[in-house]
């Protein structure tokens, strides 16, 4: 029994298409039209292998297998479809495709469908086919506004499934439009409430009492894996991080007109700032912690005025609770004196906030040997970046990551990208991997 590779591709490369920016990356925002179109494409996939969907109030989306049995443990699987602006074609994607091909390959095996076409040197040994009969059924997950690319909030989507977030997010998270994140939800489905979510209704939080284990499939994001000449990452631990939002506010004038000593800049002040926050960082002896600010707004941007108020978002990340905590201290400390000494006053207000985690032993054992009897070089490694992966783990799923290499070590842009075979291999790892689980598993 094996994945059929050449589906997975397609799939991968159908998906790509549905971009709000042709030719100039990926841009799926969720609760957008290329969202609803993603949605449907994969809901259509599934059911046609005859799988049960639901959908809840948030955009989550849960799909089984027709042959799980009420009540019966299950293993999870899945990403997210959503993507930052301009962002690449596999990031999130990749990991519900191969979850969507797990799936269609056990509903085909399950129903004595002959198997897939399966002609690929990446190929796995047929060793689970025969162990997933008494343990668990499997269902596949696509969570919601993942990258937070709408409400400036990673993981929405999973901290409602684990009640992190609940009613009060649904009226504070907005969108640069202004509205809410349940204005939102509700024109979503209002504009086509039976193509986005067919199926019964879930409820939030996700009743996850029958989840025997929570899997996800990424590539890496990084350059670890090709820097070592890997094929497969298996994710140790997952970095925390802490998010502030630091505005800043000066005084507008004219730019010739007004002698340097006498300027309140606020952009200048925002500079000076972001340039201690990156020393404070790079002095981790371990070269771990990150710091980014990836946001800034800047009034009233014209070129002849100087700067009165700036808006940034700075994030501290690390796999140390307290080196995030510590680092960020010294930076908001920093950041008050230097607007302080330049007349600037200076609001700074946290955003959010995710622990490190580390994840299943038991289930990275079950990856490795898996690996190590299909003969894959691999590595076991931590994640900078944070995943919906997190948040079932935290909610006390044993969960697991596999990570497969981004050429360049670049995600998040137009020019992400990983070499088909490594795909194939990877979602042929996760066959295995699901399958070992749900033989192994007690009900």
């Amino acid at each position: 029994m094996n994945i059929n590779d050449r589906r997975l591709l397609e799939d991968l490369h159908t998906l790509r298409e549905f971009t709000d920016t042709p030719g100039e990356g990926v841009t799926r925002f969720s609760y957008g039209v290329q969202d609803r179109k993603a949605r449907e494409y994969i809901i259509k996939e599934a059911m046609d292998a005859g799988c049960t969907v639901r959908t809840d109030d948030i955009g989550n989306i849960r799909i089984g297998l027709g042959a799980n049995i009420p009540g019966q443990p299950v293993i999870l699987c899945g990403s997210h479809i959503d993507t930052v602006r301009n962002g690449g074609w596999l990031d999130g994607i990749y990991g519900v495709c191969s979850a969507l091909e797990v799936l269609r390959t056990l509903a085909a095996a399950g129903s004595a469908a002959a198997p897939p076409d399966s002609s690929s040197a990446a190929a796995l040994p047929d060793t689970a086919a025969t162990e997933q009969a008494a343990g668990c059924g499997y269902e596949m997950i696509i969570f919601a506004e993942e990258e937070g690319s709408n409400f400036g909030s990673t993981m929405t989507g999973s901290k409602f499934i684990t009640g992190i977030y609940g009613e009060a997010q649904l009226d504070e998270l907005t969108n640069d439009d202004g509205q809410t994140l349940r204005q939102v939800l509700a024109g979503f489905a209002a504009a086509d409430p039976d193509a986005a979510a067919p199926g019964s209704a879930l409820q939030v939080p996700w009743d996850l009492s029958d989840a025997a284990a929570m899997l996800e499939l990424h590539i890496e994001q990084g350059p670890v894996l090709e820097r070592a000449d890997l094929p497969i990452g298996i994710v140790d631990s997952i970095f925390g991080m802490r998010v502030i939002e630091v505005s800043l506010q000066g005084v507008g004038n004219h730019a010739g007109a007004t002698p340097m000593k006498e300027r309140y800049d606020a952009l200048s002040t925002a500079a000076e700032c972001i340039l201690a926050a990156e020393k404070i960082v790079s002095s981790d002896p371990e070269e771990r912690t990150v710091v980014t600010i990836g946001k800034l707004e800047v009034q009233p941007n014209c070129s002849n005025v100087i700067p009165e108020t700036v808006r940034f978002s700075l994030e501290v990340r690390d796999k140390d609770a307290e080196e995030i905590d510590g680092n960020m201290d010294r930076i908001i400390h920093q950041i008050r004196q230097i607007a302080g000494g330049r007349g600037v006053k200076c609001e700074i207000r946290e955003h959010s906030k995710s622990a490190p985690l580390h994840l299943s032993d038991e289930i990275i054992a079950v990856i490795r040997q898996a690996a190590e009897d299909a003969g894959i070089p691999h590595k076991v490694m931590d994640s900078g970046a944070v995943h919906d992966a997190c948040m079932i783990a935290q909610a006390g799923v044993p969960t697991g990551m596999i990570f497969v290499p981004s050429i360049g070590g670049r995600s998040h842009v137009p020019e992400e990208n990983t070499e088909e075979a490594d795909l194939v291999r990877g979602a042929r790892l996760l066959l295995e991997v699901v399958c070992r689980l749900m033989g192994g598993a007690q009900a």
